[in-house]
């Protein structure tokens, strides 16, 4: 996989948004092919899961503070917000999409 800072810069297949989520609230989100999910939780705490393929769930961590977590297997996670949750995440799609 090729990661570009220049096109982080323009926009290019980048998403980067808010994350933030009450007590117990869930997002849920698929990374495509060629994808990757970086998610950075600045206060709270939260829980970030994935499956595997037709099976139990396979990661499952809680993320320190300003610790980012780089999701890079394609399919759904999830987060589940233990406590409220103040966060950012970044969203590259795959070469297809935009």
């Amino acid at each position: 996989m090729k990661y570009s800072l220049l096109g982080l810069f323009h926009g290019q297949r980048h998403q980067v948004g808010a994350l933030v989520l009450m007590r117990g609230e869930t997002f849920i989100e698929n990374i495509e092919d060629d994808g990757m999910v970086i998610v950075i939780i600045f206060k709270g705490s939260a829980t970030v899961t994935r499956q595997r393929q037709g099976s139990q769930v396979g990661l499952h961590l809680t993320p320190r503070c300003g610790e980012p977590v780089w999701l890079t297997s394609p399919g759904p996670y999830c987060i589940v917000a233990k406590d409220p949750v103040v966060g950012v995440r970044m969203l590259r799609t795959g070469e297809g999409g935009r």
